[in-house]
């Protein structure tokens, strides 16, 4: 049964540099919590902290007009943009750059596993060389007077997490993300909740969960182990930007219901969020949605099929209005 102590945990907030957000929260997941798919959690979600995709200072330092890595729009906040650096290089540039557009605040990168971004030293790769983390922080720590957070792994190769906390709190961040498993480990093998105690009994500042939080029990079982003080849900929100406000609902001992129409009207509004936002190149980029909105149905299996070769816009706008009204 849940304590009085635990109920009012969920109905509370997590401060940041002095903002307060709700527990729940939507991470960085590259290719997919682009600025289309922001804008349709702001419809359901306006108050929750968004992440951006992790962008490398010296990508933001030279993206000519910001085309690239600075596109995205003021509803999208309360936003923390993500970085990554692997030297101190391009960073004051690029926050420069980041804090001009406007945004709420920062977020390094130390935590990506991905071979082409621990190839460059960065990501995940940060967290073996202490001395360079130290650096990269105390640069970033002078020029950003916004929330400064640090999204981090149980280690590189060897778990060393406990003392990478204890340098980000002297450092003066506000707040971290820990995704308790190695670099080595990808995103497979067990997380080390009790990792994620010791650290939680670490540092003063708040500390966030992230990876593979799905639904309200998989939270609920990892606070009564962890204590964080709040959740980065990036894979669990995957072809449905109402997840963050389904997780505050289940919080609050709430049913939310998604309805057919709503699917219906989000999928198509994403389709064509995502043709203004790249292009030509928006159809091919929605693709990877498809699976999500298309299943569970008589057909879906074949339609799914047929519109991820389909070359035409209104092919699958068509597609999918005929599945998902009949669903």
């Amino acid at each position: 049964m849940e304590t009085n102590k635990q109920s009012s945990y969920w109905i509370g907030s997590v401060r940041i540099g002095g903002q307060a957000y709700p527990r729940f929260m939507g991470g960085p997941l590259d290719g997919f919590t682009d600025a289309p798919f922001r804008q349709l959690v702001r419809q359901f979600s306006p108050q929750a902290l968004l992440y951006t995709e992790m962008r490398h200072v010296s990508c933001v330092a030279h993206d000519a007009g910001g085309k690239k890595s600075l596109n995205f729009l003021q509803q999208e906040r309360p936003l923390q943009y993500q970085i990554t650096a692997s030297s101190l290089v391009d960073i004051e540039r690029a926050v420069a750059r980041i804090l001009a557009v406007g945004v709420d605040g920062i977020d390094l990168n130390i935590a990506c596993p991905a071979r082409n971004v621990v190839k460059s030293r960065s990501g995940s790769a940060v967290m073996a060389d202490m001395p360079l983390l130290k650096e990269i922080l105390t640069v970033l720590r002078d020029l950003v007077k916004l929330p400064l957070t640090v999204k981090m792994r149980a280690g590189f190769k060897e778990k060393n997490a406990l003392d990478v906390v204890r340098l980000v709190t002297d450092c003066g961040v506000d707040a971290l993300a820990i995704h308790p498993r190695l670099q080595t480990e990808g995103f497979a093998g067990t997380p080390d909740w009790d990792l994620v105690a010791a650290v939680k009994k670490t540092t003063p500042i708040p500390v966030l969960y992230s990876g593979g939080i799905i639904d309200f029990a998989s939270a609920q079982a990892v606070y009564e182990r962890t204590g964080v003080d709040g959740f980065l849900i990036g894979r669990g929100m995957q072809g449905a930007p109402w997840k963050l406000a389904a997780l505050q609902a289940a919080a609050r001992g709430e049913p939310y219901i998604v309805s057919s129409q709503t699917i219906c009207a989000v999928a198509l509004e994403h389709l064509a969020l995502m043709c203004h936002y790249y292009g030509d190149d928006g159809l091919y980029n929605f693709r990877k949605f498809i699976p999500f909105y298309v299943k569970d149905g008589d057909g879906a299996s074949a339609l799914r099929q047929r519109l991820m070769v389909c070359e035409s816009v209104a092919g699958v706008r068509e597609g999918l209005r005929a599945f998902l009204k009949e669903v």
